[in-house]
């Protein structure tokens, strides 16, 4: 008998697949978001005015403002980073699962956010604006509703959910035309009215102005998360000239009648302004990662679990101001940010990610 024949075929190794390179600078830089949140919702009230409101607060009168604070960058910044992500993620999901899993997967991450958006904005009063006569307000045809960030943030995934079928240049395109339409509506039509009385742009303001940053944002993430034919140096230089581009342009729109920047409007100069400055102070937690590439204390921690941070923290203040009734000094909002800062840094000890 041969004995080649007796000897056991070896299984070939299967290579291990190669795990995800982590960005830091992008958890970095939603930390930051989300540090900045905590810590301007409990300090005094006191503290954000005067010299510091322009860093810690939304300018006075801020539904009619014709000019914004740093402040006010909040939510595009936000929205930036998500769309960034969302091809990413998207990608990752379908080449492990397939295309159906990663749709399901993106419908319950957003579904989420616009469902837990939609309670806190019920359980914090919110409600359709009303008359003394208790009769809901309609402008444009459209019921008046207090708005807020949180139902914005899931319904901008739904809406750009869609355009990532559709290659970079048509969806910046398609882009375009949603938030020059919108800004045209402003002007000519009584969305503005709507917008101003609504809060946060309304629902209005969310699909044709804070959607089409997000869909903008994608693009961005195809080109500089998942293009892999251009090399990571220019790629972060064209991301960091675009960004440039849209903050100058912003400021070149601003002296035009009806273009001016106002945050709860949604206006075109607001994203253009908002967006480009995004993009330039993302450079920074970039240079941090090129230099350290490794996790930063306390940014990292309250970067992993946002959303978590975010509901804990609406709740906290609905708790202390609207059920207590007491007002927020000294002594509540540092113990407030000290608890939700133990909070994220023991679940990062623990490695719980609690994220959608």
């Amino acid at each position: 008998m041969n004995n080649e024949s007796q000897i056991p075929e070896e299984k070939p190794k299967e290579i291990p697949k190669e795990k995800p390179k982590r960005i830091y600078w992008l958890d970095h830089a939603r930390g930051y978001i989300m540090i900045m949140l905590v810590v301007t919702m409990f300090l005094p009230r006191a503290l954000r005015e005067g010299l510091l409101r322009f860093f810690l607060e939304h300018p006075e009168n801020s539904t009619t403002t014709t000019t914004m604070n740093f402040f006010d960058i909040g939510t595009p910044a936000f929205i930036l980073i998500m769309g960034l992500l969302m091809p990413l993620s998207f990608r990752r999901r379908k080449e492990k699962s397939g295309t159906g899993s990663a749709v399901t997967h993106m419908l319950i991450r957003y579904g989420i956010i616009l469902g837990l958006g939609l309670l806190v904005f019920i359980i914090d009063g919110g409600e359709f604006i009303k008359t003394d006569n208790g009769v809901p307000v309609i402008i444009a045809g459209i019921p008046v509703i207090r708005w807020d960030v949180l139902p914005t943030l899931g319904l901008v995934g739904f809406i750009a959910l869609p355009f990532l079928w559709l290659k970079s240049k048509p969806r910046a395109l398609a882009a375009t035309g949603m938030i020059i339409f919108y800004q045209i509506m402003l002007i000519f039509t009584e969305w503005r009215d709507y917008a101003i009385a609504s809060v946060h742009g309304g629902i209005l303001g969310t699909i044709f102005g804070f959607s089409a940053q997000m869909i903008y944002a994608t693009c961005a993430g195809d080109y500089l998360l998942l293009n892999e034919k251009v090399k990571e140096k220019k790629k972060y230089a064209i991301f960091a000239i675009i960004g440039a581009l849209v903050f100058a342009l912003g400021f070149i729109l601003w002296p035009l009648p009806e273009m001016y920047p106002n945050k709860r409007q949604v206006t075109l100069t607001y994203i253009l302004i908002s967006s480009g400055a995004s993009i330039l102070i993302a450079f920074v937690f970039i240079a941090i990662d090129k230099k350290l590439q490794k996790p930063i204390f306390v940014l990292d921690s309250y970067g992993k679990s946002l959303f978590l941070v975010y509901i804990v923290a609406i709740v906290l203040e609905f708790l202390i101001v609207d059920i207590i009734g007491y007002e927020i000094d000294w002594i509540i909002g540092l113990s407030v940010i000290a608890l939700i800062t133990a909070m994220v840094l023991i679940l990062d000890r623990k490695e719980v990610v609690v994220k959608l």
